[in-house]
C-alpha cells in the first residue's frame, strides 16, 4: 500500500563494478558518500588522510570533503549519496568501518530496490533500517594523517613518492629545515604519531596498494623498503593482521 505521507529520498545509490583499474581525480560532492567494497581495494585520499577501503570495509566521507580515489585492478562494490541535511548525525570527518552481514545485505537489497523502482513505502523503511545499523557500527579512525605544516608535508610527500627511500630521521628533520629534536616533536604534535610510525604505516598501505594489482611479495616489499622478507611480513601482520600471502588470497576471495 502506497503511503500519501512518504518523505522525500534522502539516499541515492549506484553500483561500483569495473575490471580494472580506476582513478577519479580530486572532486567534491554536495551531499555525503558512504563507499563500500566487496571486492579488491580503493584507496581514497583527503586534504587531511589516506584511506584504504578492503573487502568487507566501508568509508563515510562527508559533504563537501575534496577527495579523490583510486583503485588497482578488478573491483565491485556499492557507493550511497545522502542528502546534506541527513549528515549531520554523522562526524565531520571520515571515518572507516567494517560492514556487518546485515548492512552489506542491506546494502545490496537498497542498490536493487532504489535503482529500479521509484522510493516507495518499502524503500523507504529498507532505508531506515539501513540507517539504524549504520550508526551503530563500531568506528575505525586508522589512516595515514597528512600534516598541516609545509615542512613536514615536504617530508611525507617525498616519502609517499618513493616509500622504499631509507634516509634516517636526521636527513629527514634537515630537509625540513629543522633540528632533529623540533621534528621529532612537531611531527608527533601534527599526526599524531611518530615519524617511524607513520613511515611504517605508508609502507604498508602501499604495499597493499601493490598487492592488489598482483605484484609479487618479493617484489612489493623491496619497493616499500624492506630489505628482509621476513621484517616486511612482521611488519605486514603487525599492522594488517595477515601475512602478505594470505592477505594475497584473501583479497581474491573478497573477505579481508
Amino acid at each position: 500500500m502506497h503511503s500519501a505521507n512518504i518523505a522525500r529520498p534522502w539516499l541515492t545509490t549506484r553500483h561500483i563494478s569495473q575490471p580494472q583499474r580506476r582513478v577519479t581525480d580530486l572532486h567534491i560532492h554536495k551531499t555525503g558518500q558512504i563507499i563500500g567494497v566487496e571486492r579488491g581495494v580503493m584507496i581514497i585520499k583527503t586534504e587531511e588522510s589516506y584511506w584504504l577501503i578492503g573487502p568487507g570495509q566501508f568509508l563515510w566521507v562527508p559533504p563537501k570533503t575534496n577527495h579523490e580515489a583510486r583503485s588497482h585492478g578488478a573491483i565491485s562494490g556499492w557507493s550511497f549519496y545522502l542528502r546534506e541535511d541527513r549528515c549531520i548525525s554523522l562526524p565531520t570527518k571520515p571515518f572507516i568501518a567494517d560492514s556487518t552481514r546485515l548492512i552489506t545485505a542491506q546494502a545490496e537489497r537498497l542498490s536493487v530496490a532504489i535503482i529500479s523502482s521509484t522510493w516507495d513505502d518499502r524503500t523507504a523503511r529498507l532505508a531506515a533500517s539501513f540507517w539504524d545499523e549504520l550508526l551503530s557500527i563500531p568506528r575505525c579512525s586508522v589512516t595515514l594523517p597528512a600534516p598541516k605544516d609545509v615542512r613536514l608535508k615536504q617530508v611525507t610527500e617525498a616519502l609517499s613518492i618513493h616509500p622504499a627511500d631509507t634516509r634516517e630521521q636526521q636527513d629527514w628533520a634537515k630537509l625540513a629545515g629543522m633540528s632533529l629534536r623540533s621534528f621529532v616533536r612537531h611531527f608527533i604534535a601534527d599526526t599524531g604519531m611518530s615519524f617511524s610510525t607513520w613511515r611504517q604505516r605508508l609502507r604498508i598501505l602501499s604495499a597493499q596498494e601493490k598487492l592488489a594489482r598482483g605484484e609479487s611479495v618479493t617484489s612489493v616489499a623491496a619497493a616499500v623498503g624492506y630489505e628482509s622478507l621476513g621484517a616486511f611480513a612482521a611488519a605486514f601482520r603487525k599492522n594488517t593482521g595477515y601475512s602478505p600471502s594470505d592477505y594475497t588470497k584473501q583479497l581474491l576471495k573478497g573477505v579481508v
